[in-house]
């Protein structure tokens, strides 16, 4: 890419930025939202959260989610009022040897604090969900929510779902994280996990036509790196010649 139009990119940037911040002055804050935000400025914010989703949230076994709560109990986010920290220490010591009903009220205090981000994906539920938040005219990219999966089961799971999601019409985008598409990648075999990825991606190019598409996305350096190797992979495989 030339200088010039680097210089280009980053002027339209810039004045993209400031008229989303010129729009978004005065609109009213949703406070569900304003402590969202601050969770993720805390340090252990982030962690905390994904943590509590994967490991309290996810889980269908209630005594599998106490134990993590318990555990998660002991690094509470600073930022969270004393009331929400209170309530999450006194729920973590009782989690493992209590489950029921202490893991449902954390599931249900997550879900009030992260609904203008997280949505059920049980099909009997998303289309109310969706069409909700596309009353504005608003265009949605959903990411099915977990990190590295752990087997070939879970990463087919994964990616039933995402050309699931794809196949609905009130549905844009969808993207899914490198670490979703295939289980045990490990960068000390670079290119044949790379190759792995291809040729795990291939057949989403069959998959529905724009305007909704999958796309990559990333949480880690190290799948920022194996993404942008997929993806140069993917464009050379997808233009070589068929028998």
């Amino acid at each position: 890419m030339s200088d010039v139009r680097s210089a280009d990119l980053a002027t339209e940037t810039i004045e993209t930025v400031r008229r989303w911040l010129a729009a978004s002055e005065g609109a009213k804050v949703d406070p569900s939202a304003a402590r969202l935000a601050g969770v993720l400025r805390d340090p252990a914010g982030l962690d905390f959260t994904l943590g509590f989703v994967d490991r309290v949230v996810r889980p269908e076994d209630l005594h599998v989610a106490g134990r993590s709560l318990e555990e998660l109990s002991h690094s509470i986010p600073s930022f969270l009022p004393w009331f929400l920290r209170a309530a999450i220490s006194a729920g973590g010591s009782m989690a493992s040897g209590a489950p029921w009903p202490t893991v449902p009220m954390a599931r249900r205090a997550l879900r009030r604090m992260v609904e203008h981000l997280i949505v059920d994906a049980t099909p009997s539920r998303l289309g109310a969900s969706l069409a909700k938040l596309r009353a504005d005219g608003s265009r949605l990219n959903l990411n099915l929510l977990g990190e590295a999966v752990l087997g070939d089961d879970e990463s087919d799971r994964r990616l039933r779902g995402t050309r699931d999601l794809l196949a609905r019409d009130d549905v844009d985008y969808v993207s899914i994280k490198v670490s979703a598409v295939a289980s045990q990648l490990s960068l000390w075999a670079f290119e044949e996990t790379s190759d792995r990825l291809v040729a795990r991606l291939l057949p989403s190019s069959s998959w529905p036509a724009p305007p909704r598409r999958p796309s990559s996305s990333t949480s880690t350096w190290r799948s920022t790196t194996t993404s942008i190797s997929r993806s140069t992979s993917s464009r050379a495989s997808s233009t070589r010649p068929r028998c």
